[in-house]
């Protein structure tokens, strides 16, 4: 994210979601030297510079810089000019509008493709992001178990979305976003909405909830398969002893419990 906003001057929102917010999880210890690189600032004047410059991405100095014209870059919320300062003048606000549209279409082209997790063709793509990773991936292998041609989808980056999404989903026959979220007045969760107007593509729809429990596996199986029956499969593990009020101990046959997967 740090290197995004300063490569590109621009600001980045980083999405969670409250499973997220409150999981624990271990992980490797990253290597921050290889993440991101802190800039030392170069208070040195410039000759003649231009921090907001129509033709390129804008590389700003540190605040306080002085220029040997006797000038400094200004910060402003408003539509400025080249040097900072606000203008009114619809031709360059134009100019810039189209400057900051550029930025993110390179943003664009930069941002790996994510891969697709099972089937990489076929009748169904889910696809989600953030907390839904999890039973998104256990879903589509358990469909595959039970003979559907399915694949997953996770995104990492809304907004830009990378490049090429638009030849992933024409090899599949249906996409699905899976969502925490409300389908709204016009029947689509958030991401699908995004989707749906970014490709008018009519073959994105949505599975939605909004009683703020993480998916399970086989709710999403039930949600997107209507109509098939797909049987969680039986992990056996180890539990207390099964003692019923009013059963004599020789009439339990077994002390194992079985949970299926993704319910319980």
């Amino acid at each position: 994210a740090a290197r995004i906003a300063r490569k590109y001057s621009t600001p980045v929102f980083i999405l969670s979601d409250t499973s997220l917010a409150t999981r624990i999880e271990a992980f490797d210890e990253p290597d921050l030297s290889k993440l991101m690189v802190n800039p030392k600032p170069d208070l040195t004047p410039r000759q003649t510079f231009k921090p907001y410059p129509i033709d390129q991405i804008t590389q700003h100095v540190p605040p306080g810089t002085r220029i040997l014209d006797g000038r400094y870059p200004l910060l402003a919320g408003l539509e400025h000019d080249e040097m900072g300062h606000p203008t009114g003048s619809p031709k360059l606000h134009m100019a810039m509008t189209a400057k900051r549209r550029n930025k993110l279409r390179k943003l664009a082209e930069e941002i790996p493709v994510p891969e697709v997790y099972g089937d990489q063709e076929g009748d169904m793509l889910l696809a989600g992001w953030g907390s839904t990773y999890g039973p998104i991936h256990d879903a589509v292998a358990m469909a595959r178990e039970n003979g559907e041609k399915v694949g997953a989808l996770h995104l990492r980056h809304l907004h830009p979305l990378p490049n090429g999404l638009e030849k992933i989903f024409e090899k599949f026959k249906r996409i699905v976003t899976v969502e925490m979220n409300d389908q709204g007045v016009y029947g689509f969760g958030q991401l699908a909405t995004i989707l749906r107007g970014r490709y008018c593509e009519p073959k994105i729809t949505s599975f939605t909830k909004t009683d703020g429990l993480t998916f399970r596996v086989k709710e999403i199986l039930d949600g997107v398969f209507k109509g098939k029956s797909f049987a969680a499969r039986h992990i056996p593990r180890e539990g207390a002893a099964i003692v019923h009020a009013g059963t004599a101990p020789e009439n339990v046959k077994s002390t194992r419990e079985v949970v299926p997967q993704g319910v319980g």
